[in-house]
């Protein structure tokens, strides 16, 4: 499977000013398996991974000699490294947190080789050892967009029509129907391989749960003994609070907040869930103006999310969005799309407005940047539905001249409105 990714690594090839790169994200979203396909755009690829082979760690002592290490990689890899020509990459680089200090070096004494490193969990590691600012570069990597969902799809063609926003009603369902899939597929690597590969929900199904059977035991590495009970309630309560102000006493009604507070704390680490933080959205960043005390929260994938909450296939495939169940299905949609469109050097950041007053309760589902312009985001699941909370917002925001609508609808522009199909959210 292609991924749009692959662009920026060729661009980090040939950065005159380029440093090591360390790519994060969470748990089998694809990141050795698109390290592994940029390498065959160098004359060598070596691949070290310190989960698989524990004697590798041997040549990452903690006193650094960079020479000795890379003279010592080419006798037991039996591959030369030439700086320039060949793509050193570090896998499951948490698994020995010294190799994570060797990265600074690799910068300030070898900065012609191409090293890029990659890990899961990998977020609590950086935590505890810092990185030094300058010395490495970030690429965070996400489950497939719908774009991408398409290009695996063979369907280029539907995503240049979309980009265009070239769109005629004949085609408009088309695209529907793929979009269908994908909110119940989601975009791992894994899954939709397999879909496209057997076409069988049931094996896609298998696969999600071992996704999540994974992430379970996960929770067992990152998490301290006293928290993996309710990181687990955590994990489980998440989909069940899509696009809702979210509770921490609807989690667990018998536990105290701070624990479910801190794990929380530790999914988001982790890149399994993403908070969108109200804010005032006066001004930019929107970061600025965050109230900490309010906020959503959505999960990685949207497939997982709805396999977790025991999606019925049969029923989905018949009335995908009218699920009662679901029905926040199309914010989560439209969060995880967010997210894989940012920028591929930053984590992605998620904000959202909320009107709470005696004579007014509105809410916008999300805030983002349009060529500096602060945008007021409303996502509906059907074609019609109300817009009073969009306009409330453009009545206290006079810096803001348009909102967008997200819905089964097709591109439109109209006075102070922006109507954008839910497989568009990229064309934001």
């Amino acid at each position: 499977m292609q991924r749009d990714h692959l662009k920026f690594l060729k661009n980090w090839r040939n950065d005159p000013i380029r440093v090591p790169l360390l790519i994060r994200g969470a748990r089998q979203v694809g990141k050795s398996w698109l390290v592994s396909l940029f390498g065959k755009e160098f004359s060598s690829y070596i691949e070290v991974n310190f989960e698989k082979d524990k004697r590798v760690h041997a040549l990452f002592p903690s006193h650094i000699s960079l020479e000795k290490t890379l003279e010592q990689l080419q006798v037991y890899t039996q591959k030369k490294i030439i700086p320039g020509k060949t793509l050193l990459f570090l896998d499951e680089i948490q698994e020995c947190p010294d190799a994570i200090r060797y990265l600074r070096y690799f910068k300030e004494e070898m900065p012609e080789l191409h090293v890029i490193a990659a890990g899961s969990l990998l977020e609590f590691t950086l935590e505890k050892l810092g990185v030094a600012v300058g010395r490495v570069d970030y690429l965070f990597l996400y489950p497939l967009s719908f774009m991408e969902f398409l290009t695996a799809n063979q369907r280029d063609d539907l995503r240049e029509n979309i980009e265009r926003e070239n769109i005629d009603p004949a085609t408009h369902a088309v695209i529907l129907d793929y979009l269908r899939n994908y909110m119940w597929l989601g975009g791992m690597p894994a899954v939709v391989d397999t879909w496209l590969t057997h076409k069988d929900s049931s094996l896609c199904q298998r696969i999600q749960d071992r996704i999540i059977k994974t992430y379970i035991d996960d929770f067992q590495k990152y998490a301290k003994a006293h928290q993996v009970e309710h990181v687990g309630h955590v994990f489980s309560s998440i989909p069940k609070q899509l696009g809702k102000k979210f509770k921490y006493i609807s989690v667990d009604p018998d536990a105290k907040t701070y624990p479910i507070k801190q794990a929380l704390h530790l999914l988001n680490k982790a890149g399994i869930t993403y908070q969108c933080f109200h804010t005032a959205a006066q001004s930019y960043p929107l970061g600025a103006e965050v109230d900490e005390k309010k906020f959503k929260v959505f999960f990685f994938d949207i497939g997982i999310a709805h396999r977790i909450l025991g999606l019925d296939l049969a029923e989905w495939v018949t009335h995908p969005l009218e699920v009662e169940l679901f029905g926040f299905s199309a914010e989560q949609l439209v969060a995880q799309e967010l997210i894989s469109y940012s920028e591929p050097s930053q984590k992605g950041e998620l904000y959202y407005w909320h009107n709470e007053s005696a004579t007014s309760n509105a809410e916008v589902d999300f805030i983002t940047i349009h060529n500096k312009t602060i945008v007021p985001v409303e996502v509906k699941s059907k074609i019609k539905g109300g817009m009073k909370s969009l306009n409330v917002f453009l009545s206290k925001h006079p810096k803001s001249p348009y909102g967008i609508k997200i819905s089964e609808g097709m591109f439109g522009n109209h006075d102070h409105l922006r109507e954008i199909p839910l497989y568009g959210v990229k064309n934001i």
